[in-house]
């Protein structure tokens, strides 16, 4: 049976990164979830944007691929560049999304953890004081909706490099996300 991980969060989940910059990983161990089936995993693993590219995904598939030689890893895609918190609210559409691909996932797959990258567009106006109670309900909901109380968690912190120049200048009050997600 295929192990998979749920992918959650923004840009940084979604992947961003040039594919021409990169080494492609080619693993026929590693699966992602795609149109309902399980394909070989290619990049743009989630394609949310025409500017999706390389994210974490693969590097982290191949990695534990390789700590597992003898079975399937499949990555279940469900970033959405730009989402904020509460963007992922358990009755909204992100939420529901993700619910339903990893319902599909489970007919197939073990989901073995959830991957969760996030927090750049809560890092302004003070969004930070509200990041643990939401990210809590969303996690909390998501376990208990999917039975996966003993699932790890594996959370992605944010960059330095915010706050300063680009898309991520707004960022300002990145240290505070970080400081709600350890």
């Amino acid at each position: 049976m295929i192990k998979s991980f749920l992918m959650l969060g923004q840009s940084n989940m979604a992947g961003r990164g040039f594919l021409n910059e990169v080494d492609p990983i080619y693993n026929e161990k590693i699966k992602m979830l795609r149109n309902g089936q399980w394909q070989m995993m290619t990049e743009p693993i989630n394609y949310d944007r025409p500017v999706s590219g390389v994210g974490l995904a693969a590097s982290f598939a191949d990695a534990w691929s390789k700590a597992h030689p003898d079975e399937e890893i499949g990555l279940i895609p469900c970033a959405e560049g730009g989402s904020s918190l509460n963007d992922w609210h358990p009755e909204g559409v992100l939420f529901q999304h993700a619910l339903s691909e990893a319902r599909f996932a489970l007919r197939s797959s073990q989901i073995c953890g959830i991957l969760w990258h996030q927090g750049e567009s809560d890092s302004y106006r003070s969004l930070h004081e509200t990041y643990y109670e939401k990210l809590t309900l969303i996690i909390e909901t998501l376990r208990n909706e999917l039975k996966l109380d003993e699932v790890p968690l594996i959370i992605g912190g944010l960059g330095d490099f915010l706050g300063k120049t680009g898309f991520g200048q707004h960022a300002t009050e990145f240290r505070q996300v970080n400081e709600q997600l350890l």
